[in-house]
């Protein structure tokens, strides 16, 4: 007898799914909010109590069947069968099934209102999570379903009894989790565009008590709009003429609309775009910098725009990616910074938060790719992106102005030392002027008094008010003042001889240098000759054929380095400090001793960010160059020291802390526990000089001098160099620690 049977399921299963499925309250909390965008909703609003908490959205509802079919049954199809939301057509961004168990890992109630249309009844769902204990079937749990009074649209979770507590840094946690579905100012009035998404706005309230009102811990506002520091627009109407205005500048003016075109910057009158028709952009500006930004706000403001700066492009009411995304840089915005030509304040995607949003419903001016990946590069867009970076650096470069910094590069010079002393000399001898005249006013003996009665109008009115004391005291304070600017200049004076002396040493080994390169293709090939005829007559000499090798590789050696001892040489011309990028430092050092350690058979690993130029403080332009070559000369004989694998992992990050950080390794003989601290004192070196008939390895030992100089370069520019613990696989590890450059 064949007896049919049917699968039955715990009811502890729910518990044991929410647990699996949720880990974390915050991500329960986001995927609930998630389902409000994908119903539609152009705003959620979330509201913390002391034991509950409610997601309130403006969306398009639940019917009885949809709430049946999709939230009560588990493992539903509906978002399977529907991926993109019914009005505006979104791409659903929650995970499917999950809202469910979500609700059950927040609290242990659930009570969900939804409303379909304004004038017919609600629906109650209450469900009492406590009541799905194992050993009971899952179908022996009761939900209640309930009517409730007609209202708008949108739908209502309220989860009691709350499973954990909540605190203000995990809610903004949260919003920031949902940060990527929000446009939350359209450009372009929604009117003008009928069907196109308005757009979705995620509010976090914490409840305020009996009489107080719930205060906002988290929403767009909040977190990003009160701390912007100007907000730049543009917009392009449709017979293509563009205008660019700057508004809520915390440093100046606001600048009202101006016609504009970034092909003709300089004209009275721009012409109109050719193919550019019905754009816009609105995008919030910021400058990343401690005293800029509220302290308690600072690093939150930092890391956000750090993952979420940039500029989104929306095309009819719907995001395209990856423009905006971490990493890309579409409107050349970091490539514009990191080359500090014609813009040096901040510049970057981090520094600002916008959309450009484009109307093209018929796909004349902006085409999508077939994969649905960016736009095919028309001549609109290429219109676009020109506008748009230059409507950004041209608004930049005026909070610049108002905020009295450079705009592009170059400047006057610094006021000389005895300028200053001339005019302290003058202000300390009129002062005693002005005194002398007083006392001799106060004294009716002395005749020469009446003489000072021609005294200009303005000179009195500087010695009306002014005492014999508080003269003397003006005068002492300035004659203090200029002895200790003489004592200063003698010190440079000092300091200017021995800068004379390194520049004329300098200026022999660029001379030498040049010279020497000149002649090194001639000589290398007139060598090539000699080694290839020599080897020939001496074939059976193993020593001669060993010393041959030596002295090929030397001359590579010298070679290589001639050739970038002229870069450097070119780069130390240039007395003027500035921002030193070191990611590019490194690029060109790598570059300038490739040759020299592939012969060495040593392996460069370099290690530096993408979008990230590491710009440090002003220094000389040659100071970070130096001191690379001077870390690689060391690895160079380190690593020929010792037997195995050659690797130099050159590495190079900003930190949190405001520092450039340049860690340099190799797999050499490394340096004693010891020593570390030793190292960078003047003359200190752990071998004796080798005699002439010293094999290879006994001849590569130093000097005592390069850490010395290294040292002193990298304190002079405030930062830091030691000897830390190596990265696995390495001996050696010197850590460089160089100030940032503040954006301002």
């Amino acid at each position: 007898m064949t007896e049919e049977l049917h699968f039955s399921t715990d009811a502890g299963l729910i518990d044991r799914l929410g647990r699996e499925l949720v880990g974390r309250q915050e991500t329960a909390l986001i995927e609930l909010v998630k389902n409000s965008f994908d119903a539609d909703a152009r705003s959620a609003t979330v509201t913390l109590e002391p034991d509950a908490l409610t997601i309130e959205d403006d969306g398009t509802g639940m019917t009885r069947d949809e709430l049946v079919a999709g939230f009560l049954r588990l493992a539903s199809t509906f978002k399977v069968k529907e991926p993109k939301s019914r009005i505006f057509k979104r791409q659903r961004a929650g995970r499917k099934g999950i809202g469910r168990f979500a609700t059950q890992r927040l609290g242990s109630v659930l009570r969900l209102k939804t409303w379909v249309n304004v004038n017919d009844p609600g629906i109650e769902l209450v469900v009492d999570w406590r009541k799905f204990e194992s050993g009971r079937n899952l179908d022996e749990v009761p939900v209640y379903l309930g009517q409730e009074p007609p209202a708008a649209p949108g739908t209502k979770i309220r989860i009691e009894l709350l499973r954990d507590e909540w605190s203000d840094a995990q809610i903004r946690r949260c919003w920031r989790g949902l940060l990527a579905l929000q446009q939350p100012f359209p450009v372009a009035p929604v009117e003008q565009r009928p069907g196109a998404d308005p757009g979705f706005e995620v509010r976090f309230l914490r409840e305020g008590g009996l009489f107080n009102d719930p205060k906002v811990v988290a929403d767009f506002q909040s977190e990003i709009l009160d701390h912007r520091h100007a907000t730049i627009e543009f917009r392009v109407n449709d017979l293509g003429i563009a205008e660019w205005r700057l508004t809520q500048n915390k440093f100046g003016p606001d600048r009202g609309w101006q016609n504009i075109h970034h092909e003709h910057r300089d004209g009275v009158s721009p012409p109109a775009y050719r193919f550019l028709r019905n754009v816009a952009m609105k995008a919030h500006y910021f400058i990343i910098a401690p005293d800029l930004l509220p302290s308690l706000v600072f690093t939150r403001v930092r890391d956000i725009l750090r993952e979420e700066g940039g500029i989104r492009l929306y095309r009819n009411g719907f995001r395209v990616v990856p423009y905006g995304e971490s990493g890309n840089d579409w409107l050349h915005l970091d490539q514009l910074y990191a080359q500090r030509g014609p813009v040096l304040a901040p510049v970057a995607n981090r520094n600002f938060f916008g959309v450009i949003e484009v109307h093209d419903p018929e796909g004349v001016q902006f085409e999508e790719h077939t994969s649905r990946e960016g736009l095919i590069e028309t001549d609109a867009f290429g219109e676009v992106t020109g506008l748009a970076m230059a409507v950004l650096a041209t608004a930049v470069n005026r909070i610049a102005e108002d905020r009295g910094r450079k705009r592009s590069a170059g400047g006057s010079a610094e006021r000389k030392t005895s300028d200053a002393l001339d005019r302290l000399r003058k202000a300390a001898q009129r002062v005693q002027a002005a005194e002398e005249v007083l006392a001799r006013r106060r004294d009716p003996e002395d005749e020469s008094s009446a003489k000072d009665s021609n005294l200009n109008e303005s000179q009195a009115g500087q010695t009306e008010d002014t005492g014999p004391a508080q003269g003397e005291r003006t005068a002492e304070l300035l004659h203090e003042s200029i002895a200790l600017l003489e004592q200063q200049q003698a010190e440079l004076a000092d300091e200017a001889a021995l800068l004379r002396l390194l520049a004329t040493l300098g200026l022999t080994t660029s001379e030498f240098s040049h010279e020497t390169g000149m002649t090194f293709e001639a000589v290398r090939m007139d060598f090539r000759a000699v080694f290839e005829a020599a080897l020939q007559a001496r074939a059976d000499d193993d020593v001669f054929a060993e010393r041959a090798e030596r002295a090929n590789a030397m001359l590579s050696r010298l070679d290589a380095l001639t050739a970038y001892l002229n870069e450097l040489a070119s780069a130390r011309s240039v007395r003027q400090l500035s921002s030193i990028s070191v990611s590019k430092a490194i690029d060109e050092f790598a570059i300038g001793v490739r040759s020299l350690a592939e012969k060495a058979g040593i392996t460069m690993e370099i290690d530096t960010p993408e979008y990230d130029p590491l710009y440090t403080k002003p220094m000389h332009s040659a100071e970070v160059a130096s001191i690379l070559l001077n870390f690689f000369s060391n690895s160079l004989k380190a690593l020929r020291r010792t037997e195995g694998q050659r690797r130099i992992e050159v590495k190079a990050e900003r930190e949190n802390d405001g520092q450039i950080v340049i860690r340099f390794s190799d797999t050499g003989d490394g340096i004693p526990e010891e020593n570390r601290e030793k190292v960078f004192d003047l003359f200190f070196t752990s071998r004796v000089a080798a005699p002439a008939a010293a094999n290879t390895a006994e001849q590569y030992s130093g000097t005592g001098l390069g850490l010395w100089i290294v040292h002193q370069i990298i304190s002079k520019a405030g930062g830091d160099i030691e000897v830390i613990d190596p990265p696995a696989g390495f001996a050696t590890c010197l850590e460089v620690r160089l100030p940032a450059e503040e954006e301002k």
